[in-house]
């Protein structure tokens, strides 16, 4: 129990605070990848109200050729779903800022494989965080 509170009040690696951050955009995307605009809306509205922004006006009544940006899950965060030419959200992106820029985590949507994989690329100029971000992300022993 001791142990428990412990590591419920003690201080969190930075890494792992980051990790929870982008566990949380990617649950948000989650939400409504792959669906059309008509579903996708009602969706957005009921878990992000008023904070998922429209790329513009346009896509905000089409859903084409536009993005969503979601609340960002931390300030070194950016979460977007991105919706093609017929108005799906197909993309699905956290990108990394500040300390973590160059880190970007993304999935997108295909009929053929519909649930969410979730892949991690770092993107010169990259600093240590992103790198070290990104592998904390892939490490197996990570529960």
């Amino acid at each position: 129990m001791r142990a428990k509170l412990k590591k419920w009040l003690g201080r969190r690696d930075p890494a792992e605070r980051a990790a929870q951050a982008v566990d949380r955009g990617r649950s948000g995307i989650e939400t409504v990848l792959g669906l059309p605009h008509r579903l996708s809306v009602p969706l957005l509205r009921r878990h992000f109200g008023d904070a998922a922004q429209p790329s513009d006006e346009a896509f905000r009544e089409t859903g084409c050729d536009g993005y969503w940006e979601l609340p960002a899950p931390g300030p070194e965060f950016e979460v977007r779903l991105h919706g093609n030419a017929e108005g799906r959200l197909m993309l699905g992106t956290i990108t990394g800022l500040g300390p973590y820029t160059g880190l970007l985590v993304f999935s997108e949507w295909s009929p053929d494989h519909p649930s969410a994989v979730w892949q991690l690329r770092v993107e010169e100029p990259a600093g240590e965080s992103a790198r070290a971000l990104h592998d904390h992300l892939l490490d197996p022993e990570r529960a």
